[in-house]
């Protein structure tokens, strides 16, 4: 590239192409940048902070990182890097900050002399804005919680799990200052939408978390939500009512004496429920105090392969017979 510049240069001085006026109107450009450059110009340079030597167990809980606007005196030279490149001036805790109230206080003039350093003999500095930093700090800690899926999953008809959702993480860690993780209860995953599905599911997903601080972390940003997908099916069984905690001098008629039971659960298991497997009960301490002259009945399922079930009466009437 470069040897075919020097040779374009060279046709052109040589074929008298050279604007002669175009040249010694940028010499003269150069010598006047070069001649203002030489001299002294007072100028505010904004400072980005860092930190350095900040103790691990503490956390400055800003929003944002606080900025310095030192002005300086000195040649136009030693200002052209200030002005196009960004300047950072390192804080240092150990050294150049002390506490109070819970807060690091930072003040100019004892801070100058570390800035002074950085930007060496050639710079005056004549100000420095703000002349105090106060920088609040809490105690880092990490706090545990459950991540909650925000998800709408629809399944095809006749298609279902019988163990739902699973989240690999199901929870995350929150680290921060322990005064902002109070309010911190649980981590939100972005929204899923799954339609129509009918095979087993594993996808991974972002954690949408949201929070008054931008300091807050989490262990993890994703999550992996998996579902077992089977084909279902729908039972019935006429099951009979039992009366419990009925005395023994009592004696009562109630009707009806079965309820039909729906239950859904995978084809799979199908053969494997009985009539055993569910019980419905009608507690007579729940009426012996009032005027009812019925039961309501409560269905008990002890098999954990039934997704769900159903009574098709929630009554069972009695009369005292004894």
């Amino acid at each position: 590239m470069l040897s075919k510049v020097k040779s374009n240069i060279s046709r052109l001085i040589k074929s008298k192409r050279l604007n002669v006026f175009g040249l010694f109107v940028l010499i003269s450009f150069l010598i006047l940048v070069v001649t203002k450059l030489s001299e002294t110009y007072v100028e505010t340079i904004p400072f980005d902070i860092t930190y350095k030597n900040l103790p691990e167990t503490n956390v400055i809980t800003l929003d944002s990182t606080p900025k310095l606007n030192v002005t300086v005196s000195t040649h136009g030279f030693n200002l052209l890097s200030y002005l196009f490149f960004n300047k950072n001036y390192e804080l240092d805790f150990e050294n150049s900050t002390y506490i109070k109230d819970k807060t690091y206080l930072w003040l100019a003039n004892k801070g100058t002399y570390n800035l002074q350093e950085q930007l060496g003999n050639a710079v005056k500095i004549i100000s420095i804005k703000p002349d105090t930093l106060r920088l609040p700090f809490g105690t880092m800690s990490v706090k545990k919680v459950p991540i909650a899926l925000e998800a709408n999953i629809d399944f095809v008809p006749g298609y279902d799990s019988i163990e739902g959702v699973r989240l690999i993480p199901d929870s995350v860690k929150v680290i921060g200052a322990e005064e902002e993780l109070l309010n911190i209860d649980y981590v939100k995953t972005k929204p899923l939408r799954l339609e129509q599905i009918k095979t087993h599911v594993d996808k991974t997903i972002g954690l949408d978390f949201e929070s008054d601080s931008k300091r807050l972390k989490l262990s993890e940003n994703k999550t992996v939500v998996q579902v077992d997908v089977e084909k279902f099916t729908e039972g019935n069984y006429e099951i009979p009512v039992t009366i419990v905690n009925l005395p023994k001098d009592l004696d009562i008629n109630f009707f009806p004496k079965h309820i039909k039971v729906s239950y859904y659960l995978s084809l799979k298991d199908y053969k494997d429920v009985k009539p055993t497997d569910f019980t419905i009960e009608c507690d007579y301490d729940e009426v012996r105090t009032s005027d009812k002259s019925f039961f309501k009945p409560r269905l008990i399922v002890h098999s954990k392969k039934i997704k769900s079930s159903k009574m098709k009466q929630n009554k069972v009437e009695y009369i005292i017979v004894k």
